[in-house]
């Protein structure tokens, strides 16, 4: 009875291995075809059957976009790395500070003000793009990196995930340091930020990405080529003419590269916050 079991144990885990594995690749698969495309010509990416491994591979592709005239990709990545950097310093000094205020400071009408905080989270952002562009245009902020840096400070999601992680922190504990004779700065910087390290991390990998893939901001409020963000330059190849399918999957490759490769250096305090959300006490 017992080698039944194992035998079924077996088949199910295999099963369960393969149908992973074919999900998996389906997600996968796109990311091959894009790296497949970037090296070749446009007349050969749309030919049938697909040549998945090229013949002869076009490196020459990802040497024109590096080193284009118009909008040289060194340039779009100094742009999107600006950007990236200051809002996600910015969102997280908001964040840390307003959240630590909800969820451990005491005051009047801390919960009206927390209900009318999170109704914003229902406003698309798209619905005050005319005020800001008026706003900016005004404070001579428009076609700078600010018109799109400064609205992204305020981030009503990351300052909701911090609360709840700060609410998991006992009383308790904040009592006994301010008993020690400890404030509310030496409490959040040497007390609360150490225990919520793995939420920090995690909502700078996805700020991280989201201001990276920022597509609409940056189109709306950045005109000039010379502040063109990495997104504006895969938009830039593709509405060209004759679209260049082979540079915008180079400039899609060299996109995706630093997303990559921040995910995978910091995928543990990643899945560590996603567990550690699940756990009460």
């Amino acid at each position: 009875m017992k080698i039944k079991v194992r035998k079924y144990d077996l088949a199910s885990k295999t099963v369960a291995t393969v149908i992973i594995a074919l999900i998996g690749l389906m997600f996968v698969l796109p990311l091959f075809w894009m790296i497949s495309a970037s090296l070749q010509i446009n007349g050969d990416i749309y030919k049938y059957p697909f040549q998945w491994i090229p013949t002869l591979p076009r490196w020459e592709n990802y040497a024109e976009i590096w080193n284009s005239g118009e909008v040289p990709l060194l340039t779009m990545y100094g742009n999107s790395i600006f950007i990236v950097v200051f809002t996600n310093l910015g969102i997280m000094f908001v964040s840390i500070l307003a959240a630590y205020a909800f969820a451990k400071l005491q005051f009047k009408g801390k919960g009206i003000v927390f209900s009318m905080f999170i109704c914003v989270m229902m406003i698309p952002s798209q619905v005050t793009v005319v005020p800001r562009f008026l706003l900016f245009k005004d404070l001579s902020l428009y076609n700078t990196l600010w018109a799109v840096i400064l609205p992204a400070l305020f981030s009503v999601t990351s300052i909701f995930l911090m609360r709840q992680f700060f609410m998991t922190v006992p009383d308790s504990l904040l009592e006994s340091a301010f008993l020690d004779g400890a404030g509310h700065f030496r409490i959040l910087t040497q007390i609360m930020l150490p225990l919520t390290k793995p939420t920090v991390a995690s909502l700078l990998i996805m700020n991280f990405v989201t201001c990276w893939n920022d597509y609409f901001n940056p189109l709306v409020f950045l005109p000039s080529k010379k502040y063109y963000t990495v997104s504006l330059g895969i938009q830039y190849y593709y509405t060209q003419e004759v679209p260049s399918t082979n540079l915008t999957m180079a400039m899609s490759v060299c996109a995706i590269l630093p997303v990559l490769i921040l995910f995978f250096t910091c995928q543990k305090f990643f899945i560590e916050s996603i567990t550690s959300s699940g756990v009460k006490g």
